[in-house]
């Protein structure tokens, strides 16, 4: 499995996506992602984007993993 990106934040935190193709985008809190991994049902931030750039911003302390299925390569960056 490649690596998922994660940043830690203590208040808000968003993420912005290039993407190639459409694909789904989503930021869980670790809990969330061990749920993902798991194959179990989780929540998310996001959803399916078919237009670049995708911005997601959550609010909460934490871990958050930024999960993008089906696009092929991107480009990201946390601020």
């Amino acid at each position: 499995m490649a690596q998922i990106p994660f940043a830690d934040t203590n208040n808000s935190l968003s993420v912005e996506v290039q993407l190639k193709h459409a694909a789904d985008v989503f930021l869980v809190d670790s809990i969330n992602f061990q749920n993902y991994k798991a194959g179990r049902k989780f929540k998310y931030y996001g959803g399916h984007y078919t237009r670049t750039p995708v911005n997601i911003s959550v609010v909460g302390a934490g871990r958050w993993y930024l999960i993008v299925r089906g696009g092929g390569q991107y480009k990201y960056r946390f601020y």
